[in-house]
């Protein structure tokens, strides 16, 4: 067993995930556990895409995201189901492009 050291900003955000893995497992948790869970289940996204995503969810507060962890998970449900169907889609900058036959 070793001891570590963090700051209080560290320890009150591993504690609210404390929180959040027991409401999800329903039972006891440890801090253990959750360094294990962020070493299993996280996803390491560079800097500059995290403040994309935080920047979005200011500027476009009517859309109701709260957090961009509650932003990601939409957006990767979207996104499978849209890979899932048979469809082709295409991305334009340009919104004032005319669909030709």
């Amino acid at each position: 067993m070793k001891t570590l050291r963090i700051s209080d900003e560290t320890h009150r955000k591993l504690t609210a995930t404390l929180g959040t893995l027991m409401a999800q497992t329903g039972k006891p948790q440890t801090y253990q556990d959750v360094v294990e869970a962020l070493l299993t289940q996280s996803v390491k996204l560079p800097k500059e895409t995290l403040t994309e995503v935080e920047n979005f969810i200011i500027e476009n507060k009517h859309l109701g995201y709260k957090t961009k962890e509650e932003f990601i998970a939409e957006a990767i449900r979207f996104f499978l189901k849209l890979e899932s169907e048979e469809h082709e889609y295409c991305r334009y900058k340009n919104k004032n492009i005319q669909k030709t036959e």
